[in-house]
């Protein structure tokens, strides 16, 4: 913003707009009158369109606002966060929430773009906590800075200006960097949109494209042609969990080249990468990624992005290689992967038991063909009367739109078993082989 760019440089892309430079510098404008006309220090950033979150992204940093970015932004989740000295910064609003800054808009203001000091704008990701609350991870805009330049270090030259589009969001960090502040940086567009759909999104993809997805949307690439020359993506990206060689096969089959898969979290940043053109080939770090394990083989990181630049700690098992390159054995504690996304089985418990109808609640991974959520369940009296008065299939649509409230769709259990008493041995502890037998039926 200090430096600038052409008036009609395109910054932003949609099936029925473009946004030029001169807009989203207005735009950023407008943001920053709101906030700095109502004294505001802190926003909570949450938008349906990655357009707006760019511009208040900007609008915050230049405000000198910390910018904090909720898990989600359902209703109920957003109320943990939005007060009235940390107003919610969005292009939507909910009439429950009194407090609420707009983006954008017309404005005759004008405004001084100064380069900002990285160290001193802030940003709260938050991530799904141990104890069932989400975990707070402070970032600074020197930490995104130092990987976006490791990411155009490492593929800048290949995407030139390449389009992005994507199917994940912008609200989790690898969907803010990847689809929305790398493009910026870099100068590329970005599609506003996120596709749900793979053939809207080869639809709208121009010539030159980059893909930002995940495992969940890869592994469920539907029967379509190969794409031909023209159409197929310089770059196809994936993160936030394992990609199945079965699925790298098949996005390789139908879009010409293989997944770059990036191996990082919220907490380490992106660490490493890798194309699945084998079941064994391993990751290989970033450039400027240090890797090491310990004793039991839990996998620590270090690089220009880390908290202080040292070493952190993940959760997950790796068997690491002289060349630092290494394999991923598994997690190493409660946190599940479901449909890419990080799941907290606390935080759907938590939730759960804020219905009037759960006595107590027991989430748990089911192995199966696909791996999802179970919910053994405990009734209050009035969850019973309930239970017989619409049946198990009904109350358990009704207690999956009531965690919808404050949990995204991966987080919804999907197979659900009521019971009298959860099994607990004498110590209050779960039971998990009986647990298990709840659901062998």
């Amino acid at each position: 913003m200090a430096s600038g760019r052409p008036e009609d440089f395109v910054v932003a892309v949609s099936n029925n707009d473009t946004q030029h430079f001169a807009t989203f510098r207005n735009d950023i404008i407008a943001t920053i009158s709101r906030l700095t006309d109502h004294g505001v220090k802190r926003v909570v950033l949450s938008t349906e369109d990655s357009y707006s979150c760019a511009v208040g992204f900007f609008a915050a940093m230049h405000a000198k606002c910390c910018i904090v970015i909720p898990p989600n932004n359902r209703s109920g989740m957003l109320v943990n966060f939005v007060t009235q000295d940390c107003p919610h910064l969005s292009d939507i609003t909910y009439e429950e929430n009194p407090y609420f800054v707009k983006i954008g808009g017309e404005t005759s203001r004008q405004f001084v773009f100064e380069e900002l000091d990285p160290d001193n704008c802030l940003l709260e990701f938050y991530t799904s906590g141990s104890t069932g609350s989400p975990q707070k991870i402070p970032k600074t805009v020197f930490q995104i800075e130092e990987e976006l330049v490791v990411l155009q270090r490492n593929w800048g030259e290949m995407l030139a200006t390449a389009t992005i589009l994507g199917t994940v969001s912008h609200q989790h960090i690898y969907g803010l960097y990847f689809r929305v502040l790398w493009p910026l940086c870099a100068g590329r567009p970005f599609n506003v949109e996120r596709f749900e759909i793979w053939e809207d999104m080869i639809a709208a993809a121009p010539p030159e494209s980059c893909f930002v997805s995940s495992p969940a949307h890869l592994s469920r690439i539907p029967p379509i042609e190969p794409l031909n020359s023209d159409q197929k993506p310089l770059m196809i990206l994936s993160a936030g969990g394992p990609l199945s060689y079965k699925s790298a096969r098949n996005a390789a089959k139908t879009f010409g080249t293989y997944p770059t898969e990036i191996y990082g979290s919220t907490e380490t940043g992106g660490v490493a990468f890798r194309q699945q053109e084998t079941a064994t080939t391993p990751f290989f770090p970033l450039l400027g990624v240090e890797t090491r394990i310990d004793q039991i083989g839990k996998l620590s990181v270090k690089s220009g992005y880390t908290d202080n630049q040292d070493w952190t700690e993940t959760n997950d098992i790796a068997q690491l290689s002289d060349d630092g390159s290494f394999v991923l054995i598994g997690r190493a504690n409660q946190f599940v992967k479901i449909e890419g996304k990080r799941i907290s089985l606390a935080e759907v418990e938590k939730y759960l038991m804020r219905s009037d109808l759960i006595a107590d609640a027991i989430i748990f991974v089911l192995k199966d063909k696909r791996d999802s959520l179970a919910a053994a369940v405990e009734l209050t009296d009035a969850g019973w009367r309930q239970h017989k008065k619409v049946g198990p299939f009904r109350l358990n649509r009704h207690l999956r739109h009531f965690l919808n409230m404050y949990l995204e769709s991966a987080a919804l259990p999907r197979r659900w078993r009521f019971v009298r008493r959860l099994p607990l041995n004498s110590q209050g502890k779960r039971v998990q082989k009986e647990i298990d037998e709840l659901f062998e039926s």
